[in-house]
This record gives structure tokens, C-alpha cells and sequence, in this order.
């Protein structure tokens, strides 16, 4: 079968969950390769020009892969199309376990540092509704801008519909890009976002959450802290886009650079980790002599917990990508 039907297949497959991409595939490709047969005959011999003809008719008799992977969900899709539905997955993943580590870290941040007497369940308290309500904005946040972009990309539903005047979809409208393509430059720029919002983190006043009057409105971050540590800290962040940038450059990776990425996840974590238990990270009128050590070892289990959870999301990708 030509590379014709393996982008077709590999279009619709793409809008499908992972673990039943095998299994599709394999029962398209096999429809396919009958329906191709059934125009040839049986017994003459044809030509490559009548093989590649009877192809094409068969791709469009068929129909839009994106339609046709409508047909293979188990639910319907209707807020986040068949186009955006990977990605919409993937960034449930990625980005709200990250939001609930960094909405924990930066809830017992406050507490301890605006509460004279820190009690335990007016911190959990506290922490949980604040987390709660974090994941829920990420949630909407990312529902919404996934759907506008699906919507605006997909110029509406009303071409799809019955006794639309547009024209129906041909061969030639078969993107010849992997589609999982699209789905790496998408990632790309959301971890480009990602890490650019990370770099800003040293940056941010207290004032900003609201607990300026702690330290006078000066960052999270110990002024007399070793400009060495930051610019590791950015230097870190520096090499990780750079990845990113080549994702997005190339549409596609490879387990060099995934390899790589994990090398960097993990060199940041040690870096973070040392950094924490070595020295006073975080400004002194946020803390407490008392509170300070509990402080860190929050702050270095989230921070493992979310590189932990980027190595998993990040492999599985690649695995069903392969």
C-alpha cells in the first residue's frame, strides 16, 4: 500500500485514543486493500497508474479521515473536535498535575509566611480549596482555548453538515503531513509558554498574591541569594527551550531528544533540590526558623512530583507515537 493510505490511516488513527490506534489501523488498512482489489478484478494483472487510480477512489469513497474517525469514538466530541482532541488530552495531563504541585507549593508558601501560628487543618483547608479552585480555572482555561482554536481551524461545523454547498472531500485535501506533526508544534509552544512563565517565577512580587506587606512587595526569592543560582536556574530553562524550538522547527521528535529533555528534567531537579537544602531559597519575611525546613521539603517533593510526571506523560506519548 502506498504512503498515501499510511498518512490517511496515520490522519484518522490520529484523533483516536491511544490504545485502540493499533487495532483501527489495521482494520482501515485491511478495508482498504479489499475495497482496492474489488476494483482491480480478479486474475488480470494491473498496472502502477490503475493500482494508484483505484486507491484514490477508494480514499474518497471514504471520505474525510476526521469524519471517518468519528465513527471509531467511543463518545461523543462536540465542545473539542476530533482535530484538537489529542492535544486537548495531552495538556489535561501535562498542565494540571502542574498546576495542582505549583497551587500546593505556593498555598503553603503563603500560609506559613502570613500566619503567626501555623495549625494543620487550617492549612490543608486552606491549601485544598485554593488547589481545587486552581485546577478548575486550568481546566476551563484550556477547554476554552482548545475549543476556539478547534472551531476557528475547522472554519465551522456547517460545511460538514447534510445538503451543504461545499464540495466534498477529495484526496487532494489529504494533508500530506504526519498529523501527529501538528500535534508536536502545538506541545511545543505550550512548553515554550511553560518554561518562559517558569523563568518569570524568580521575578514575581509578593504583592501579586497578595501578601506583599510580608516583605514589602520584593519577590518570593532571597534578594541575597548567589546570582550563580539564578542564572543556573535560567541557564536550565535556556537549554530546555531549545529542545522545544527544535520540536517545533522539525514537527516531529525523536528519542535523542526525548532522551536528552530527561537528562535536563532530572539535572534541574538535582539543581533545585541542592539548591534548597543547602541554602534559604525563598525570602526570610516569608518564613520562619520553625516552618523553614518543612518549607523545603514541600518544595523539593513537588518539585520531583512534577518531573516524575513529565517523564511518564512524556514517554507514553512517545511509545504511542512510534
Amino acid at each position: 500500500m502506498s504512503a498515501l493510505t499510511d498518512i490517511y490511516v496515520d490522519t484518522v488513527i490520529g484523533h483516536l485514543p491511544e490504545k485502540s490506534r493499533d487495532d483501527i489501523a489495521a482494520e482501515i488498512k485491511a478495508t482498504i486493500n479489499d475495497m482496492v482489489e474489488d476494483r482491480l478484478g480478479d486474475g488480470s494483472p494491473s498496472t502502477d497508474s490503475q493500482t494508484a487510480a483505484a486507491e484514490r477512489e477508494v480514499l474518497e469513497e471514504l471520505g474525510d479521515p476526521v469524519l471517518l474517525s468519528r465513527e471509531y469514538t467511543n463518545s461523543p466530541q462536540h465542545l473539542i473536535g476530533p482535530n484538537s482532541y489529542p492535544l486537548f488530552i495531552w495538556s489535561l495531563r501535562w498542565v494540571l498535575p502542574a498546576v495542582a504541585a505549583l497551587s500546593v507549593l505556593t498555598n503553603v508558601i503563603v500560609h506559613i509566611g502570613s500566619t503567626p501560628q501555623v495549625q494543620l487543618g487550617a492549612l490543608l483547608g486552606q491549601t485544598i480549596g485554593s488547589t481545587i479552585t486552581a485546577l478548575l480555572t486550568a481546566f476551563a482555561a484550556i477547554t476554552i482555548l482548545i475549543g476556539l482554536g478547534d472551531r476557528n481551524k475547522d472554519g465551522g461545523a456547517a460545511e460538514k453538515l447534510p445538503g451543504s454547498k461545499s464540495e466534498p472531500w477529495r484526496v487532494d485535501d489529504l494533508h500530506r503531513k504526519d498529523v501527529r506533526g501538528s500535534q508536536i508544534r502545538a506541545e511545543a509552544i505550550l512548553n515554550l509558554i511553560f518554561l518562559v512563565l517558569l523563568a518569570l517565577i524568580p521575578l514575581i512580587p509578593t504583592s501579586l498574591v497578595y501578601v506583599g506587606h510580608l516583605n514589602n512587595g520584593e519577590t518570593f526569592i532571597n534578594p541575597d541569594l548567589g546570582s550563580g543560582w539564578l542564572l543556573g536556574y535560567w541557564g536550565f530553562l535556556a537549554l530546555m527551550a531549545v529542545i522545544e524550538v527544535i520540536k517545533l522547527a522539525r514537527s516531529s521528535t525523536s528519542a535523542v531528544l526525548i532522551i536528552t529533555g530527561v537528562v535536563l528534567d532530572v539535572a534541574m531537579a538535582v539543581f533545585l533540590t541542592i539548591a534548597l537544602l543547602t541554602q534559604q531559597v525563598l525570602h526570610p519575611d516569608l518564613t520562619s526558623a520553625s516552618s523553614a525546613e518543612v518549607q523545603q521539603i514541600i518544595t523539593v517533593i513537588a518539585i520531583w512530583a512534577i518531573v516524575i510526571w513529565d517523564q511518564i506523560s512524556t514517554w507514553r506519548a512517545h511509545r504511542a507515537n512510534r
